[in-house]
């Protein structure tokens, strides 16, 4: 909102196309400046490093799978970990693996036939780094890959809700026998 703010100042008295185009400029030099030196968001970051061709793409909606690939946040263990302390942040799959957003999307062998059909799609192996530029590339490579994602962030969240099924059973099995613990009277000894 302070960008925002400084550019509409830095408006006022100049002809208009001219000056917004020079402080939209500015507006996003500094905005970069401060993406670059901050230490939060870094797998977004790492994602896309340049704002300005992102902003200023010409193709391409996000939602709410993209932004679960784009952010680390969703159903990805490393992230719900954050919530539920009792949880491992370790991948189901390959144990000496946090599941995060690079396991998952990029290495996770769990996903290895939803990477496969997006290799087809793309002919080349989407990485971190090449992301965003397979993304930008075009509208078909846009979609291809928010396939790929809405496919791997429904089979998490498909296994989280498993989990959490599993895990209230047990407890009620367990509440279950330790109530019929309570009730069940012990025989006198003879």
């Amino acid at each position: 909102m302070v960008l925002l703010a400084d550019e509409r100042a830095r408006l006022y008295g100049r002809r208009q196309e001219d000056a917004e185009d020079e402080e939209r400029l500015a507006t996003l030099s500094k905005w970069q400046e401060a993406w670059d030196r901050s230490t939060k968001a870094r797998w977004t970051h790492r994602l896309i490093p340049n704002i300005r061709v992102w902003i200023e793409r010409r193709h391409g909606e996000l939602n709410y799978h993209l932004t679960q690939l784009l952010t680390g946040h969703g159903f990805l263990k490393h992230h719900s970990r954050r919530y539920d302390y009792n949880q491992s942040a370790q991948c189901p799959v390959c144990p000496s693996s946090i599941e995060n957003a690079e396991h998952v999307f990029y290495h996770c062998p769990r996903f290895s036939e939803e990477r496969e059909r997006l290799y087809s799609l793309l002919h080349e192996v989407m990485t971190p780094e090449n992301t965003p530029r397979l993304m930008l590339a075009s509208e078909p490579n846009w979609l291809a890959v928010a396939s790929f994602a809405y496919s791997v962030v429904t089979r998490l969240r498909d296994e989280e809700t498993d989990r959490r099924f599993d895990d209230a059973a047990r407890r009620r099995r367990h509440s279950n026998q330790a109530s019929m613990k309570r009730i069940t009277p012990t025989p006198p000894s003879p």
